[in-house]
């Protein structure tokens, strides 16, 4: 074994990346040679131009920081020759990377996945393995393709999916499982030459991105239903009722089958939170965010706003 280190880009933008990043510029064994993340955007009520949090951590770590419109452009391109890295590693980049750019690294170009391909495939795989009820998920380092993701899977690592699993909490641990993951993948390619595992095109889903029909909550769907429409939007970008004829983000709720009523009417209020009645059963909805204030929980919301039994949360 070697003991020069592994060098490579990474290729990143949010929060989902950044135990990855973390990981290799600490790790022992590997050179971050550059940072590639998205340009600044405007962000909030004033629009203000706000860094990726990848870009913060590179800063942080006094890693050349690139940050292209595009990186598949001719400039990005030159850049990534120059430094000539033995592999890109993407994490949640936001863009599509060109054949050009694939070929660069000497080695290979390998993308972390939080989900277990070729289940869900595409933007928003945790968002939807939640909505599908799935009761496992994971991660996977592959190699990458012009394709979305479509290459070979070198590594895979799978978590459970529980009752009280937000988008949140999947994510956050999604992200600290691949950060390990990566840092295990790229060890075993470079010095021992794992094989990589074809995906089964048989077995595809795709996972598009959240619109905006995903959000207003459905009160005649099954219980079951409603709150993982709840959970796994929770709290970005956050799955609404109407109340008073205002907009509540609902964001913790879980299944109650003793209660059934007409959907969308309010059954019980008391200290652990609002019952309402879906078309197949009911779910206790525990926090909330109303318009213009922090999330809270759904007793005090209701002790706040004059909500009772007999009330309807409407479509």
């Amino acid at each position: 074994m070697t003991d020069n280190p592994i060098r490579l880009v990474f290729m990143g933008t949010p929060e989902f990346a950044l135990p990855t990043l973390e990981t290799l510029a600490k790790g022992a064994g590997f050179s971050v040679e550059a940072v590639f993340t998205q340009p600044d955007r405007p962000k909030g009520r004033g629009r203000r131009l706000t860094p990726p949090p990848v870009k913060i951590m590179a800063e942080s770590f006094k890693i050349p920081l690139f940050q292209p419109v595009r990186a598949s452009n001719k400039d990005s391109g030159a850049i990534l020759k120059e430094i000539a890295p033995e592999y890109l590693v993407v994490v949640a980049y936001g863009q599509l990377l060109s054949k050009e750019v694939l070929e660069i690294p000497s080695r290979a170009p390998v993308n972390l996945h939080a989900s277990l391909l070729p289940r869900w495939r595409g933007a928003a795989p945790i968002h939807r393995a939640i909505l599908a009820g799935d009761k496992v998920t994971g991660v996977c380092s592959m190699l990458m393709e012009e394709t979305l993701d479509t290459g070979d899977v070198l590594m895979s690592t799978r978590t459970d999916i529980t009752e009280e699993d937000t988008f949140l909490t999947l994510h956050d641990r999604l992200a600290r499982i691949g950060g390990a993951i990566m840092e295990q993948t790229l060890k075993a390619y470079h010095h021992l030459g794992i094989e990589p595992l074809q995906q089964n095109e048989h077995e595809t889903t795709y996972a598009p991105k959240v619109a905006p029909g995903d959000l207003l909550i459905n009160w005649t769907l099954p219980a079951k239903i409603v709150s993982r429409r709840i959970r796994g939007m929770s709290p970005f970008p956050g799955a609404f009722t109407l109340h008073s004829g205002k907009k509540i983000k609902l964001l913790m709720a879980k299944v109650i089958e003793e209660f059934t009523g007409d959907p969308g009417v309010i059954l019980d209020i008391g200290k652990k939170g609002i019952t309402v009645s879906c078309g197949d059963g009911a779910v206790l909805i525990t926090e909330l965010k109303p318009p213009g204030k922090g999330a809270m929980s759904a007793h005090a919301y209701s002790l706040g706003h004059q909500v009772k039994p007999g009330d309807r949360f409407c479509e």
